[in-house]
């Protein structure tokens, strides 16, 4: 998770198709402790961005 915190802190400013990937990038790990990562970008003002942070959310909750 250490790296992908590190992501998460430039994530705010990233163009949609860079957001999208370190979404995914969040969800492929697994790791419930993404969860507070993601959850700002529920509420994103895109909805592209919006649906793939929910997508993220249901990965990270799905076992490996």
């Amino acid at each position: 998770m250490d790296l992908v915190e590190k992501l998460a802190a430039a994530m705010r400013t990233m163009e949609r198709q860079l957001l999208e990937h370190s979404l995914y990038s969040l969800g492929a790990t697994h790791d419930l402790g993404a969860g507070h990562l993601i959850e700002p970008f529920l509420h994103h003002s895109d909805s592209q961005g919006r649906k793939e942070a929910q997508i993220t959310a249901a990965d990270i909750t799905q076992q490996s």
